[in-house]
């Protein structure tokens, strides 16, 4: 359990979890959660999704799922676990669980109590992502000398180089799997600048996604996979949205600080302010050009829960 969230087991505690956050946060326009507040007024949490995350406040990083407004430690989870990414009922994700300098990716199910170890290489083996049926993860590696991407079996199996079509002292980063399955959106910096790119998953032409000036970071796909969310490399107050077939380029949410590792729905953005600092905190954008966030806690990483 995190510190610093309630342990609760009913659907009347975590009510009464919500309701107090709601009414701590007055997002609900002076319709109160005590007596004589009317009942039926929303509950902003209800917008929320289901995700994992990573919280490293009990002093060493370790993954929680957060549903309903309650925090919960991830079963699978022990200290060193970071970077978690969900699909078809399963998380996967990279861990230092073997030594502060060996990272390696490993699967869980969502309920399950212990994790299978994928990677067994040596270098970094690391920024997993599962395909929507769960069935291979494309990830990041050091194993060469230098970051390239590689897809396997979600066993482990059959560990293959990414054809990104460059160069393979080029380093390329961050990979994740399109909703349907069929596409890997990752970073380059293959025109001097970190970009966002898309591929076939089997490999083949990539298409730049992104021309930020300064650079485009932290690619995440839409629901539809028809749009690309990320922040550029100097405008860190907004999450900005690219439409994969025009490059018209949109700011999906504004006004935050230090903003990164957009995780999103059709409803809602999951966001991680002060990204690159160290007082990292998860807030919730209900819905484009939403200005004023719903706070969750503190954490990074967030990656939406698919059962």
């Amino acid at each position: 359990m995190e510190p610093g969230i309630a342990s609760t087991s009913g659907v009347s505690q975590r009510r009464r979890r919500s309701c107090a956050l709601a009414g701590a946060l007055a997002l609900l326009a002076g319709a109160g959660c005590g007596a004589g507040s009317d009942s039926t007024a929303p509950d902003p949490l209800s917008s929320v999704s289901d995700f994992i995350y990573v919280s490293d406040s009990s002093g060493v990083s370790q993954l929680y799922t957060w549903h309903d407004g309650v925090s919960t430690l991830f079963p699978a989870s022990v200290p060193g676990d970071v970077e978690p990414q969900s699909a078809a009922g399963k998380v996967v994700f990279t861990s230092y669980r073997i030594s502060s300098g060996n990272a390696e990716i490993y699967i869980a199910g969502i309920g399950d109590s212990s994790a299978t170890r994928l990677t067994t290489r040596s270098g970094t083996d690391h920024q997993p992502s599962l395909s929507p049926d769960g069935a291979t993860v494309a990830f990041s590696s050091t194993r060469t000398g230098i970051s390239r991407l590689y897809t396997m079996g979600a066993d482990g199996s059959n560990p293959t180089a990414i054809n990104t079509g460059t160069e393979s002292d080029i380093p390329e980063s961050a990979p994740r799997f399109s909703p349907s399955g069929d596409r890997i959106l990752f970073s380059s910096p293959r025109t001097n600048i970190t970009q966002l790119w898309i591929i076939p998953a089997a490999g083949g032409t990539a298409v730049q996604v992104t021309h930020e000036v300064n650079g485009a970071f932290f690619g995440s796909w839409s629901t539809d996979g028809n749009s690309v969310y990320y922040v550029d490399g100097i405008d860190r107050s907004r999450i900005h949205r690219v439409d994969v077939a025009t490059g018209e380029v949109t700011d999906y949410v504004r006004g935050g600080t230090d903003v990164g590792d957009p995780a999103c729905t059709t409803d809602m953005c999951l966001v991680v302010s002060n990204a690159t600092g160290l007082d990292r905190n998860i807030l919730a954008y209900i819905g484009a050009n939403d200005s004023t966030p719903l706070p969750l806690l503190g954490g990074y990483e967030p990656a939406i829960l698919h059962e």
